[in-house]
Parts: structure tokens; C-alpha cells; sequence
């Protein structure tokens, strides 16, 4: 087993086997894609270290799409995007880490993330392993059988709010040109603004429909002309993923989420789609019941954590849940003029990892 790095020029022979994996791969997501290279530099200037298995026999055996977070707030991070690694085994895996280990020293991170990983790598707490948490959950929804045999399987009572929000005048629209974009970071921005969250920039959302035009799509809910909804969907193979989304709290008691989520649904099964991922939550909090409600199955998502030299690993999640001036921050965004949050958020979301 050897492992290499994937060379920076877009659209190269190396990307094409490294998507080819991505595609084929058990444990492939829209995220592990070599695109994100591209997206990551252009909007952040994030340096990206994209690291590959490969058999004697030239095969690939796992990718490990890596990037430098330099962040005043919180050191130098050594992480992946949501998602984490994907290997086919854990030989694979362990020449992936081994190498991500040595690399973390040689950037001089602070810590290596495997952020929102669906497997739990090396798991040990020794020396070598990584530190793991599991405080989030993901959702999947089984789409066979057709809109009618979904519709059927659902909960009793979020049919009955389909069917509210159909009566309310509300108005789905699925979008796979990014024609909708703005409507969409404007939901984004005010709901992040009023939950106390930086928003990412504009020019982010921007690159990865400029990288991932066939594999995406935005669904935007709106009151007459007014939007009051917006979700973002990355989509890979048969699977679509839920990716972003928000819906404005005066507009609730519409139930435009129910519009929402079954315009999802009910594109992702004229689409050709076999599951929906309707994204990870707390587990146990009221959005994982609200989830488990569509007929959904739950998966463990785990954060893993390795940190160089003898100082214990924690979790980032962790550390700023436990820092005081994370929580102050919380409470003072939503007072900050809208257009100042949506100027400097951007500014503070680049120093912190995804989430």
C-alpha cells in the first residue's frame, strides 16, 4: 500500500481515478470529490493536501481529502469537510492516517479532524489513535417503491402538515441552474444571523456550483414572492444529500419545511434517486425526532480528533462548546446589524472549521 498526493490541476487524469473511486466507493460522498480542491482555494485560500491509497497494482484503495484551517480562535487545524475519509478497508485506512499524521506535524497543526466521518477509524485513544466522539446522527430516507409508497410510509401527522402547507399559498421551486442562489444565501444569511452563526461567503456557494453543476440542486419555498425557505442538495450516484438549509422563523407556523422536505422527496424519486440523506443532528435533540418522523433510518456520524505529541486530543466541537467566549459570541451575533453580519461573517467563517 503506498500512499501519494493528488496533484493540484484541475481536471487532470488523477482527478478523473480519484471521482471514478469517489463514485464507486462504499463510503463515497459528494464532499470527498476532488473539486472541493478548487472551491476550498478559490473561496478561502485554503491550502488543500488531498492524500491517496493505492494497491501495488496501481488500484485505489481509499482518498483522504485534506486542507490547512488557520485560525487565531482555535490553532491550526490539519481537517477534512463533512465526511471525513473514505478507504475501502482499514489497511487503507491506517496508511491514510499514518500519512495524515506526518503530515500534521509537518504543517505544524495543532490537531488532525476527521470531521463528520461515517466510520469510525482507528478508534483507539493511545498514542497513535484518534480521539472519537458521537454526538450526531444522520438521517437517510429509502426512496423505492415509487411517490405514492413513500407518501404512505410516512408519519400520519407529517402528512397532515404536507398537506397544511400545500393549503397556505406557499410555492416549491426546484432549482438546478443556481438561478435561485441568492434567494437562497438571503434565507441562509437571516438564519444564521438570528441563531447566533457567522454565514460562509457568497463566492463559497458560488465555486461549488461552478465545480459540481450537474450535482446539485437548490429548493426555495416563497410566500407570493417573498422566500422564506431555502435547502441545498449535493447529489452523487443514487443518492441525494441534504447539505443546507433554513427556513425563516416568522413563516413556521406555514410549515414550509413540510413543502420542503417532500419537494425533496418527491424530486429525488422522479430524479431516479434511491435515497435521500437528510443530514446529520444532534442525537437525540428535537430535529433527530423531527427527522425520524420521515420514515428515515439513523446512522452514527462521528468526529475524530488526533493531536501531535503527548497533549490530549479533544474534539473542536468540544473545545468550543466548553469556551466561554464561543457562548458570549452566540449571544452577541444576533444583535449586530444584518448587513454588518452578513459583511463580517464571512471573515470569522473562514477561521473556523465547517459545521
Amino acid at each position: 500500500m503506498r500512499v501519494t498526493e493528488l496533484c493540484r490541476e484541475e481536471g487532470s487524469q488523477a482527478w478523473g481515478r480519484w471521482d471514478a473511486y469517489v463514485h464507486q466507493a462504499a463510503q463515497g460522498l459528494p464532499q470527498h470529490l476532488a473539486g472541493w480542491q478548487t472551491v476550498l482555494h478559490n473561496a478561502y485560500g485554503y491550502e488543500t493536501r488531498y492524500l491517496l491509497a493505492e494497491h501495488d497494482s496501481g488500484a485505489i484503495a481509499g482518498v483522504l481529502p485534506l486542507f490547512v484551517l488557520r485560525s487565531p480562535l482555535l490553532g491550526s487545524t490539519l481537517t477534512t469537510l463533512p465526511g471525513g475519509m473514505c478507504a475501502d478497508d482499514e489497511e487503507a485506512a491506517a496508511a491514510l492516517l499514518d500519512e495524515a499524521q506526518q503530515l500534521t506535524r509537518s504543517v505544524r497543526a495543532k490537531r488532525l479532524v476527521l470531521h463528520d466521518s461515517r466510520q469510525a477509524h482507528n478508534a483507539g485513544d493511545g498514542p497513535a489513535g484518534l480521539h472519537t466522539t458521537c454526538d450526531h446522527e444522520d438521517w437517510v430516507l429509502e426512496l423505492q417503491g415509487g411517490e405514492e409508497v413513500v407518501l404512505a410510509g410516512l408519519d400520519r401527522n407529517i402528512r397532515r402538515q404536507i398537506r397544511i402547507a400545500q393549503r397556505n399559498a406557499l410555492t416549491a421551486v426546484v432549482d438546478r441552474t443556481g438561478a435561485t442562489v441568492d434567494d437562497f444565501y438571503s434565507v441562509m444569511s437571516r438564519f444564521t444571523h438570528q441563531a447566533g452563526t457567522p454565514i460562509f461567503a457568497r463566492k463559497f456557494l458560488a465555486e461549488v456550483i461552478a465545480a459540481f453543476p450537474n450535482g446539485f440542486n437548490i429548493v426555495m419555498v416563497y410566500q407570493n414572492e417573498q422566500p422564506v425557505g431555502g435547502y441545498f442538495q449535493l447529489e452523487l450516484g443514487k443518492r441525494s444529500y441534504g447539505t443546507w438549509g433554513a427556513t425563516l422563523h416568522e413563516f413556521l407556523e406555514l410549515r414550509p419545511v413540510y413543502l420542503a422536505y417532500w419537494t425533496i422527496i418527491a424530486d429525488s424519486i422522479a430524479r431516479g434517486f434511491e435515497t435521500l440523506d437528510m443530514g446529520r443532528s444532534p442525537a437525540g435533540s428535537n430535529a433527530s425526532k423531527y427527522k425520524s418522523q420521515w420514515a428515515t433510518r439513523s446512522q452514527p456520524i462521528y468526529q475524530q480528533t488526533w493531536t501531535p505529541g503527548a497533549q490530549p486530543a479533544t474534539s473542536v466541537a468540544t473545545q468550543a462548546h466548553s469556551d466561554e467566549r464561543f457562548q458570549t459570541f452566540r449571544r452577541i451575533w444576533p444583535r449586530l446589524p444584518l448587513p454588518v453580519a452578513e459583511w463580517v461573517g464571512p471573515l470569522i467563517r473562514r477561521q473556523i472549521p465547517f459545521g
